[in-house]
């Protein structure tokens, strides 16, 4: 069977991973942000002592409220609550009523923050509290309900305690989702933060859909295979395979259809064309490779007392698997044309990243295939070169998978590669790019460094025999690896290096240019309403803004972008290398420090 119990454990561990790389990216994004709305509310310090322990309170009182809402399902599916039951029941009490009673009160002072500065509820402090919430709270309602429903499905007796755990997380993610959508975000940052909690719990979303459409239509198509031809018709692994169908397309369809719709950021776009095409293409590059082995392995090495039923009884799975995952690439793709074709330019560079990306997965699988292809080869030629290998027809396997990845490599690097040339020649802005730069870099200095590498194994085998007078044909055996190394990484060094150097002698010369003076510091005095303004002051001045809210009532000019121009002029003009602007209702005034 190609799906096994070790299967259905990459699930929550994908859960796990992408949870924490979302967490990992919305601290990251608060750490590096320096527009957290100037500041204006309880500061940074005391923001994230408050939001950390509510976090926290909130997992404790959570987890409790699952014990406790668990036990009151028991009672009512009529079964006694007694031995490990009640002390569930005794812990769920103590940090359901202790945790929330801390949370409420942490809530309820966080609360008040907003109440006495209204900028606060823009903080992205606060965001990355809302976002990381609701990210476990999803993530943990989706994984508890695979299990629920997989039971149900089974018909192995799902238990009503079971619904605790999503009953309880689905309140809390209600609960602040609703903050979350009265507040909005009103700063850049923190919608990057949204988009974040967004992306992530729809690639998790894809991931269950997308493995529950695998794991159903291979177990089926198993099925059918073993039934034409053994009569054994006995389909493994549907429960789980419909529980992650049916959450997986909840997941994903509220947050990608719902939640990110409208939305044209770049982290969709990488999103659509890295995670969506690229990934969805090298899954199902994967499957095609793994059938061509099988298909091309039966007549080059069939294996003694095993049946032909035997030899391809992965092939109905691994069709499935293609299947699926070049529809998740040729949906991504679609929804990336289209959008593009509304929005022209959008995505160009995600949409480069990718092509970039296949292009490198291509050339690799061509150098494993053609290190591979020499180094039996070699075995043919010299036969005392043939240690590694084993068997009466030892070339089968290794010729096999070498022609296998040969097909798959060739044929990836050739699509992109040719498309990436052509499409570079013409624009300086596509040669000078930084998809194009790291791809050209990265693979001169990979097999620079692989073929040095190669080239001293060999040469290391080659004098060790000499000097101990055993130099012989045998050397090749272990030298036959670093051979083909060598000469592949040759190829490959020295056709990117005359890439590099194309690239260099049709790069425009560069200008001569006068050192610009250093960016003043700007502060604004403005009040609590005027983000915007400040916003787009920033992108005129090309800087950031160190924003200090007035508690009087100020007011906030009106105008337009040809006036926000002028005004961003108007401070590269003043005198001074720090700059204060003055805001209220009869318009910007300029201030300029010595």
């Amino acid at each position: 069977m190609l799906f096994s119990d070790f299967d259905f454990l990459i699930i929550p561990i994908v859960a796990m991973v992408l949870l924490l790389g979302g967490a990992a990216s919305i601290i990251a994004l608060a750490l590096r942000s320096r527009s957290d709305g100037g500041d204006p509310g309880i500061g940074t310090t005391r923001r994230i002592f408050l939001y950390g322990l509510a976090f926290a309170a909130l997992i404790t009182a959570a987890s409790g409220l699952a014990l406790l809402t668990g036990a009151l399902l028991t009672a009512i599916s009529g079964d006694v609550i007694a031995g490990e039951g009640a002390s569930a029941l005794a812990f769920g009490i103590a940090a359901g009523g202790v945790g929330f009673a801390v949370w409420a009160l942490l809530w309820r002072a966080a609360q008040r923050s907003v109440e006495r500065h209204p900028a606060e509820a823009g903080a992205l402090g606060r965001k990355v509290y809302v976002y990381l919430v609701l990210g476990a709270a999803a993530i943990t309602i989706a994984f508890s309900l695979t299990l629920f429903i997989g039971d149900l499905i089974d018909g192995i007796g799902a238990d009503l305690a079971d619904l605790a755990v999503p009953l309880v997380w689905a309140g809390v993610w209600a609960f602040h989702w609703r903050i979350e959508s009265a507040e909005g975000q009103r700063s850049q940052a923190a919608a990057t933060a949204r988009r974040i909690y967004v992306y992530t719990l729809s690639v998790y979303g894809l991931i269950l859909l997308a493995a529950g459409a695998a794991i159903l239509g291979g177990a089926l198509l198993n099925a059918g295979y073993h039934t034409a031809f053994n009569g054994d018709n006995n389909p493994d692994g549907l429960p789980e395979a419909w529980s992650f169908a049916i959450v997986g397309i909840v997941l994903w369809g509220s947050h990608w259809l719902w939640f990110a719709r409208g939305d044209a950021s770049g982290l969709r776009q990488a999103v659509l064309y890295v995670l969506g095409v690229f990934g969805g293409t090298a899954a199902a590059t994967g499957a095609l490779s793994t059938l061509l082995v099988i298909f091309i392995r039966w007549p080059l090495d069939p294996e003694r007392g095993r049946s032909a039923l035997e030899h391809f009884d992965p092939v109905p799975e691994t069709l499935v698997v293609l299947v699926v995952t070049a529809g998740v690439a040729a949906y991504h793709r679609r929804a990336a044309l289209s959008e593009a074709a509304a929005a022209p330019g959008q995505g160009v560079r995600a949409q480069r990243a990718y092509r970039y990306l296949s292009a490198a997965i291509g050339l690799g699988t061509l150098w494993v295939a053609l290190t591979l292809l020499i180094a039996v080869a070699v075995g043919l030629a010299v036969p005392s070169a043939q240690g590694s290998f084993a068997g009466e027809r030892w070339w089968g396997m290794p010729l096999s998978i070498g022609i296998t990845l040969l097909i798959v490599g060739a044929g990836l690097w050739g699509w992109h590669w040719p498309r990436l040339q052509s499409a570079a020649h013409p624009h300086a802005d596509d040669r000078a790019s930084l998809s194009r730069r790291a791809y050209l870099f990265t693979v001169f200095g990979v097999s620079v460094a692989a073929g040095l590498i190669s080239l001293i194994t060999l040469l290391y085998g080659v004098l060790e025999a000499a000097l101990n007078n055993d130099l012989s044909t045998a050397v090749l055996d272990g030298g036959k690896w670093a051979l083909g190394v060598a000469v592949t990484a040759a190829a490959v060094s020295v056709y990117h290096w005359l890439v590099l150097r194309e690239d260099a002698a049709a790069a425009p010369a560069a200008e001569p240019t006068t050192p610009e003076a250093p960016p003043k510091r700007v502060t604004a005095l403005v009040s609590a309403e005027g983000g915007s303004l400040i916003e787009a002051l920033e992108g005129a001045l090309g800087t950031s803004i160190e924003r200090r809210i007035r508690s009087d009532a100020a007011g906030v000019p009106s105008f337009s972008d040809d006036e926000a121009s002028a005004i961003a002029e108007r401070i590269r003009e003043a005198p001074g290398e720090e700059v204060v602007l003055v805001v209220d209702d009869e318009g910007v005034r300029i201030v300029p420090l010595g």
